[in-house]
This record gives structure tokens, C-alpha cells and sequence, in this order.
């Protein structure tokens, strides 16, 4: 995912590693960290061995890192992955399986055992993780797209295909910005139209306000 986030990789080496890690780390209830796990101590390779395959950083679903991937699959325009994998790890979604997860539904764990493991799906060490606050980045900033930047908001939103739109309220230096998203052609990514005021605005990213003052925004996708 980093490379693609940090810009180092081209769009082409870009596809092929989050290709590779889908096919590789992917599983329904998220990315693992490696595969396959190591299966009996080894001195040689030290504490990773410690752990059964699947469980921890020997193989497990470390929570922390998916975020990532949903960022960088949505700077290459992948908008129905990187809301796959968003559900994927949201506790919320875990309710109907909450035998299997053992976690509390509205906290993320550190981490989920993995596939390779009997138990896999049972959720550990939950509250010690910083992956609600990459998720919430994840969330905001590159899948509903809502970037505020030095000089306004940009609008680069990166959602399901399916999705019709959605409408966000957001309250950035002092200004409320109330902002209506538009998908007629059920696009993953690309701003078409930006209308702020009623006035239409070149690019995408919505001016700067004055404290206290009340936005409203159109865009449109396509």
C-alpha cells in the first residue's frame, strides 16, 4: 500500500501490488499481514515464530494496516474495494457473528486471527490499536473523498459504483460546509462539476470561508 500512497510506484507497479495482496493477504474479514504463517519456532527468525500460523504477525489480521490498502485502492480509482474492505473490518458489521468475533461491536481489536488458523474471525486485544483513526481517514478523506486542504476542501470522492450519492455536513475552520454528492453515472471516481453558492467553481476543491458563514456545494460525478 505505501508505495502507492507515497507516490513511489507507478500506476502500473501500483496495480500489480495491490492485485497482489488481494490474491494473497485478502480473506472475508480482512487483509492478513503475511502468508504463508510459519509453523513451529525458529531461533532464526525469532518472536514472529512464537505465534501459531494465522494468529498475530505470524500470518494474522492486523487491523492497523488495513486502512492503508483501502487508501491506496482508492488513489487508483478502486472505490468498490476499498469500501469491500472497509466492511470488511468494520465492528459494526460484526453484530449477526458476535460468537465468532468476541470483541466488542463498536471498538476495533489490534488484531483478528487469520485464515490458517482454527479459530479464525475471533477478534484480540481490542481498544489497543490505531486503527479507528486510520479508518476515520480512510473513510472521510479517500473514500467519501472530503480533503480539507491549506486552501479549502477538495472533493475527490472514491465510493461503490452502485452508490447514488451521499450528502456530508462538515465543519472546517470556523465554516460549515454542507455538501451534496452526485453519482448519475455510477462512476467510482471523477469530479464533473463543482457548484458552490449556486456559482460553478473550476477543480474540485471548494474556497476557504469566513468563520461563522454556511456553504452549500454540488457535485457532480462522472
Amino acid at each position: 500500500s505505501w508505495p502507492v500512497i507515497s507516490g513511489f510506484a507507478t500506476p502500473e507497479r501500483g496495480e500489480k501490488a495491490m492485485e497482489a495482496a488481494r490474491k494473497y493477504l485478502n480473506t472475508s474479514k480482512g487483509l492478513k499481514l503475511s502468508t504463508p504463517g510459519f509453523n513451529g519456532f525458529d531461533p532464526s527468525k525469532g518472536g514472529i515464530t512464537t505465534y501459531p500460523p494465522g494468529a498475530k504477525e505470524n500470518g494474522g489480521i492486523f487491523l492497523h494496516t488495513n486502512p492503508w490498502v483501502m487508501i491506496a485502492e482508492t488513489i487508483l480509482g478502486h472505490g468498490d474495494r476499498a469500501f469491500e474492505y472497509y466492511d470488511q473490518i468494520n465492528p459494526a458489521k460484526k453484530n449477526a457473528i458476535i460468537d465468532e468475533y468476541e470483541c466488542e461491536p463498536y471498538v476495533y481489536p489490534q488484531n483478528i486471527l487469520g485464515d490458517e488458523h482454527p479459530q479464525f474471525g475471533l477478534a484480540r486485544n481490542s481498544w489497543l490499536s490505531g486503527t479507528s483513526s486510520w479508518a476515520y481517514q480512510a473513510a472521510t478523506k479517500y473514500i467519501l473523498g472530503i480533503m480539507p486542504q491549506y486552501d479549502g476542501i477538495m472533493i475527490n470522492p472514491c465510493i461503490p459504483k452502485a452508490w447514488d450519492g451521499f450528502s456530508v455536513e462538515r465543519k472546517f475552520r470556523g465554516a460549515t460546509y454542507k455538501i451534496e454528492i452526485k453519482n448519475p453515472s455510477h462512476v467510482c471516481k471523477g469530479v464533473a462539476s463543482l457548484t458552490v453558492n449556486g456559482k460553478p467553481v473550476d477543480g474540485n476543491v471548494i474556497p476557504l470561508a469566513k468563520a461563522g458563514e454556511t456553504v452549500t456545494a454540488e457535485v457532480i460525478m462522472g
